[in-house]
């Protein structure tokens, strides 16, 4: 079954009568009310059924790697848990300290020059653009920081859905955690497919990764 709103959509359009163009610019974008939590790509012949990195890690194991899967499993769980226990400080590109001054201190975002999001996570102090010559009213930027996993928990937990909707806050901190889980779990993906087809070749054979 197709869930609503939830296809993807080709740029190339065809109208009913006529040739093949390039779909107009207000339909490119497909809102998706909410992600698909009931369900997941399964790995193609897996069974039970599994995700496709699931699977991979069960062949490894079968073909006695599992010391290399133990291995991948365990820097997971500590860089995951490493980037979220201060996700301004663990992530160097500053992506996420982008995104939390963008979703909680809006008037300070929307004042600041956010070219260089590395740069913005380093800076203790970021002139404002409305009054570039001002120091009395420029932003003091490494007091702001990021809640750990833990204090994220501690809100989402306190959250009553019947009560309200979410906040700015509320959505980009949950955004955080699930991005850095997804990071890290393509990174171990990148290892344990170098070493699923370096197993996958007779022993004492070249592979080219």
């Amino acid at each position: 079954q197709a869930r609503p709103l939830a296809q993807i959509r080709s740029l190339a359009y065809r109208p009913e009568a006529g040739p093949i163009l390039r779909r107009p610019a207000e339909q490119n974008r497909i809102p998706v009310r909410a992600a698909p939590f009931d369900r997941y790509l399964k790995a193609k012949g897996s069974e039970p059924p599994r995700t496709w990195l699931s699977a991979l890690a069960q062949r490894l194991r079968a073909a006695n790697a599992s010391a290399i899967v133990d291995a991948a499993e365990a820097w997971w769980q500590h860089g995951v848990l490493d980037l979220l226990s201060d996700p301004k400080e663990a992530d160097k590109q500053g992506d996420y300290f982008a995104a939390w001054l963008r979703a909680v201190h809006r008037d300070i975002w929307d004042d600041i020059d956010r070219s260089d999001s590395a740069k913005l996570r380093r800076q203790a102090f970021m002139p404002s653009e409305s009054r570039p010559r001002s120091k009395r009213h420029r932003h003091r930027l490494k007091d702001i920081t990021i809640p750990s996993v833990e204090e994220a928990f501690e809100e989402f937990s306190a959250f009553d859905p019947s009560a309200r909707c979410s906040t700015c806050r509320e959505r980009v901190l949950a955004k955080i955690a699930v991005d850095a889980f997804q990071l890290r779990m393509v990174d171990v993906a990148m290892a344990l497919s170098v070493a699923d087809t370096v197993a996958s070749v007779p022993v004492g054979e070249k592979v080219v990764v």
